[in-house]
């Protein structure tokens, strides 16, 4: 598992890559952004 996270780290932010940085909680923007990914492609829920 660690090694998955490390090789995800490794990369730059891209069309499915976006990293955020919080230090108080979930950022109320993360959840746009989440949908965002979601709906990049097509994808439905």
């Amino acid at each position: 598992m660690i090694e998955k996270i490390r090789k995800v780290l490794s990369v730059e932010e891209g069309l499915k890559v976006e990293f955020k940085e919080e230090t108080g909680g979930v950022p109320k923007n993360v959840y746009e952004t989440v949908c965002s990914f979601s709906n990049s492609f097509g994808i439905k829920f």
